[in-house]
């Protein structure tokens, strides 16, 4: 079981048609691509600790919040698609290539900010969506460069480093 619907995935091309004799590749091959893409994260889930080891799909889901399973779903539907547009390329159809492209690119753009890894499979310090799987984690944030201290608030002996702030000059510092 993946975090996306058959539907979802056969969804991002227009021109696809489910439910009839004729139709390839079957919803069968296309929930075996969600169910192939759900493991992946599933793996990264785990790996980075956000879910317990040897947990099934279905209890995982059952741990994660909204917002966490929308991205979840997200990333699911990216990954199947692309394996989906490929497969269509395969029968002739002429734009499912460029498609599955494009939905590969989205696909290990989005996984790879769960997994915390850089363009190039690096680790990064933290991933653009932790704050969703782990509410403790590290949370990037414009406030602290904002911080400031008037000059009225400090006495003429304090520098900014001994009120805890990290600016580089002080109202009445000199050099």
């Amino acid at each position: 079981m993946g975090y996306t619907t058959v539907s979802q995935v056969a969804g991002m091309f227009p021109t696809f048609v489910r439910g009839n004799a004729q139709q390839k590749p079957s919803d069968t091959l296309i929930q075996q691509y969600i169910d192939d893409v759900a493991g992946e994260i599933d793996a990264v889930l785990t790996r980075r600790g956000f879910v317990a080891t040897g947990l099934s799909n279905i209890q995982i889901q059952a741990l994660l919040s909204a917002g966490a399973l929308n991205i979840c779903e997200m990333i699911n539907r990216y990954g199947a698609a692309r394996q989906l547009g490929e497969t269509l390329a395969t029968f002739g159809v002429a734009t499912a290539r460029q498609q599955a492209q494009s939905f590969g690119a989205n696909y290990e753009r989005l996984k790879n900010s769960l997994d915390a890894r850089d363009e190039r499979g690096e680790p990064l310090a933290s991933g653009s969506y932790d704050k969703y799987f782990d509410p403790l984690a590290r949370t990037e944030s414009a406030e602290p460069a904002l911080e400031a201290i008037a000059g009225g608030d400090m006495d003429r002996s304090q520098t900014p480093a001994e009120m805890g702030s990290s600016q580089v000059f002080g109202k009445f510092e000199e050099y």
